[in-house]
């Protein structure tokens, strides 16, 4: 796998981490000439990605000589196999399959001739959306193994503080100005642990909004950063999904920030005194959170390396927080390995 390296001084820290697939298959019994069926899952970056041990249905449609076979059949681990109802059989000519994880709420246009694409996807930022797709499959004994891709982006914001002399407190963190609908194309070959490259691809994106990995209900929620590098979205909101998209360079103008980036609301004291040290009285009015009492970083979301989040792929921000004197303007080490996911 190859990695890239890269190192700014502007606000916040970016790396990303391999994940590779897991070697064993859950896989449904084959009974006389029906079709029978498996899935596998590569790894995501966290814990909270699907993995084949977790993922328990999916939707298959199925496509012989263009006519269909399966029409949006759930599918349904038991135990150490997979089930659906009615089943469905074998026929002369070779079958196409596509099916996607979890089940959604949506229409969608799945044909034997063009492939097929969910259209008007709206992400909640908590879901692991899933594919995949097998070509060309004569009758076999056993069962067809889907090989399933994720077909977001990850995106996670670790915070920390290793200055002893501070004491941050976060109350807030968000990853601004992301398009949150979109249509997916299912790609027009198999995806196999072998094809790596074949995946799917999103257009049509619209309605950009915010993904807010953490809130505040009240000052008592508020975290103090520690050594440790932190996801605070994790039993907070929970939110770490985006549809694949260009990322584009921050401006700031009297309007206030455009573009794609990141913004955490915290406010920084003397751990020794207790003394407020920032926001205060210097600080510029575009880095104050209005009616509150903190103050506002804002970085890029991109870099050299990163101008767009790919399908796949998983992308860690390592956020320190540790300027111990021109609190006025928060500097960061900022470092990035990208990654896409090997499949084993």
């Amino acid at each position: 796998m190859k990695t890239g390296l890269i190192i700014l001084v502007l606000a916040g820290c970016f790396m990303a981490l391999p994940a590779c697939t897991e070697k064993d298959e859950i896989k449904a019994t084959a009974d006389s000439n029906a079709i029978s069926l498996s899935a596998v899952v590569p790894n995501g970056s966290r814990s909270a990605a699907t993995t084949t041990a977790t993922i328990n249905d999916f939707i298959v449609y199925a496509f012989t000589e263009n006519s269909m076979l399966m029409d949006g059949v759930k599918v349904t681990r038991q135990g150490g196999s997979w089930t659906y109802s009615p089943p469905a059989y074998w026929p002369v000519n070779p079958v196409n399959f596509y099916a996607y994880s979890p089940e959604i709420d949506l229409s969608t246009d799945i044909t034997g001739e063009g492939g097929g694409h969910i259209p008007g996807y709206l992400n909640n930022y908590n879901v692991d959306l899933l594919y995949a797709v097998r070509k060309d499959i004569a009758q076999q004994a056993a069962p067809v193994s889907l090989n399933f891709r994720h077909a977001l982006s990850k995106v996670s914001m670790m915070l920390s503080s290793t200055n002893p002399r501070l004491k941050v407190v976060v109350s807030y963190i968000s990853l601004k100005n992301v398009y949150r609908e979109g249509s997916f194309n299912f790609p027009q070959a198999s995806t196999l642990a072998s094809t790596p490259d074949v995946v799917g691809s999103w257009t049509n994106l619209k309605s950009l909004s915010d993904m807010i990995t953490f809130s505040i209900i009240s000052n008592e929620d508020r975290v103090e950063l520690t050594p440790l590098p932190t996801d605070y979205t994790l039993n907070n909101l929970d939110y770490s999904y985006v549809i694949p998209q260009p990322l584009t360079d921050v401006q700031l103008s009297d309007a206030g920030y455009s573009g794609t980036y990141i913004e955490v609301d915290c406010e920084i004291f003397d751990s020794a005194t207790g003394a407020k040290l920032w926001p205060n009285s210097k600080t510029p009015n575009y880095m104050l959170v209005a009616q509150t009492e903190t103050g506002r970083i804002v970085y890029p979301a991109s870099s050299d390396l990163v101008k767009a989040y790919l399908p796949g792929h998983a992308y860690i921000y390592n956020i320190q927080i540790n300027n111990p004197d021109v609190l006025d303007m928060i500097e960061f080490d900022v470092t990035m390995d990208d990654y896409t996911i090997d499949q084993m």
